[in-house]
């Protein structure tokens, strides 16, 4: 007869094997989800803040110096932070497939903001009417990055690497909801000449779903007490 423990797979089939397999252990989830939150955290406050700035020298005037922020420029990566924030505090309350189509969205999410940071606008249009506001009437002006790009370019690059996590190792991650289900196991009943058994978890659910006080003892024998059985 054939050896079958060589032909069927053993507990560990399917797992990820590698570098990174740790990421698929509770510490993985762990460092992940508050990597992933850091970095939108980091994206969300980079995007508020300026990103290019603008100096001109308005004879008569003081020197005019206005800025623009992310949002000004990149209305559509400002709003995809916070979707960042909220799809790593979805992940919490999730599992299985879900979680890990989530992850794709968290990373599709990184990658525009990313984009956005990277291949910045010029925004000569939002400096020019900010110094216009301010008394300049055209000339010269001077303009600069601000360092709130690359804050923002780096929130988000994090946040996509810990989006991939999410995606690739996410189903296997312990889900927030399971602590809280009703326990299904149920031990068998204690056979006759057997010390009594303190209930277990499961007899006082059961004894609950029954309609049943869980601290009687009819309700912690593991049944419903046959009614017409004389007591």
């Amino acid at each position: 007869m054939a050896d079958r423990s060589a032909a069927e797979p053993g507990p560990s089939a399917g797992r990820r094997s590698g570098p990174i397999s740790w990421l698929g252990g509770t510490r993985g989830y762990g460092i992940t989800l508050v990597t992933g939150l850091a970095g939108a955290v980091a994206a969300v406050v980079g995007v508020s803040r300026p990103w290019v700035s603008a100096t001109a020298v308005v004879e008569g005037l003081p020197t005019i110096e206005v800025s623009a922020d992310g949002s000004s420029l990149a209305p559509l990566a400002a709003a995809l932070g916070f979707v960042l924030l909220a799809g790593f505090g979805a992940v919490v309350a999730t599992r299985g497939w879900v979680r890990r189509l989530l992850g794709v969205v968290i990373v599709v999410c990184a990658v525009v903001v990313l984009v956005s940071a990277v291949a910045l606008p010029s925004g000569d249009e939002v400096l020019t009417d900010a110094l216009s506001a301010k008394g300049w009437q055209g000339g010269d002006y001077d303009t600069g990055r601000e360092p709130w790009v690359l804050v923002t370019a780096v929130g988000a690059l994090v946040s996509g690497a810990a989006g991939l996590a999410v995606a690739l190792f996410g189903a296997g991650w312990p889900a927030m909801g399971s602590r809280y289900d009703a326990p299904t196991a149920r031990s068998d009943d204690a056979q006759p000449g057997e010390p009594a058994r303190s209930p277990s978890e499961a007899d006082l659910w059961q004894a609950i779903d029954r309609g049943q006080d869980p601290t009687g003892d009819s309700a912690t024998r593991g049944g419903a007490a046959d009614p017409g059985t004389p007591q």
